[in-house]
């Protein structure tokens, strides 16, 4: 029987982002959402912090985020299209502030174009669009959290043997023979239990990572997970991460983690990085309970 991942029935639980103007709002396993703040269309996303709009039960703030070479002491001046609606002291070391979104502030908000962030001055530190804010408040205020379904995962013991290894040429058996100038093929190893390995199989020139397969100490290996993406063993948290990007070359996506249960690899966690352009922020949007290791 195939130990490759099948995905049925371990699709996360997850809403879709919604996307409101120059922000959007992503939810949590439990249905937890956020508003994210985006980098408008031309803007430098130096220049626009990531602000994130939360609402905890019948609470709302906007967690506003102050460069970290703005010295701490500093009287900062939050505008709202030029007009001054409030002033902070910046903490420093990168800390940012969360304000109450509640009062003038929010109707600010809501009825402005642009948000800044200046220093005594004037000279503008950051900005936020707050088009389509009020669309994204909106979603969140239509966010019903609930407890999601529990799946659990029991882990096997790691098993006191070595990990099995495999001859040259049965690795190029199992991925083909490396083109004429590359490198020979190898394998990484990692004993997963008592009776299967974890092979990281590396063709050098093939360009697409390690490919992951798993041998069972009697009989042939079988590929690992079955997704267009190629992933990394973390030994210390005995998970196979696996990135799909959003973006070709970004470091932004979806990142899941895979357990293995002692007969194939299951979900175990699944974040959504949500940012390509600047800081990431991440929401989990899928989680599961693990036992045992």
């Amino acid at each position: 029987m195939s130990v490759a991942l099948l995905l049925a029935g371990q699709v996360a639980v997850a809403i879709a982002p919604v996307d409101a103007g120059d922000w959007r709002v992503f939810c949590d396993h439990r249905q937890r959402c956020v508003a994210l703040s985006q980098v408008p269309e031309g803007g430098e996303p130096d220049a626009y912090p990531l602000v994130v709009l939360r609402r905890d039960g019948a609470v709302a703030a906007v967690d506003l985020p102050i460069p970290t070479t703005v010295a701490a002491g500093t009287r900062m001046t939050v505008a709202v299209d030029t007009r001054t609606i409030a002033e902070l002291i910046a903490p420093g070391r990168g800390a940012g502030l969360s304000l109450p979104f509640s009062g003038k502030l929010a109707g600010a908000l809501r009825r402005g174009r642009m948000l800044t962030l200046a220093e005594p001055g004037g000279r503008v530190r950051a900005r936020v669009s707050l088009t389509g804010l009020t669309a994204a408040m909106s979603a969140l205020a239509d966010a019903r959290p609930v407890p999601p379904a529990e799946t659990v995962i029991d882990m096997p013991p790691v098993g006191a043997g070595a990990p099995r290894s495999l001859s040259r040429k049965q690795l190029e058996k199992l991925v083909g023979k490396p083109a004429k100038g590359c490198a020979t093929i190898y394998a990484r190893g990692y004993r997963l239990d008592a009776a299967h390995t974890l092979l990281e199989v590396v063709s050098p020139c093939r360009g697409a990572g390690a490919l992951p397969y798993v041998a069972p100490d009697k009989g042939d290996p079988e590929p690992a997970v079955d997704l267009p993406a190629t992933g990394a063993w973390e030994p210390a948290r005995r998970r196979y991460a696996v990135l799909l990007p959003a973006t070709p070359g970004r470091d932004c996506g979806v990142r899941r983690d895979f357990i293995w249960d002692g007969a194939r690899f299951r979900l175990a966690e699944e974040r959504v990085i949500a940012e390509c352009r600047r800081a990431t922020y991440e929401v989990t949007t899928y989680r599961a309970v693990v036992r045992g290791g």
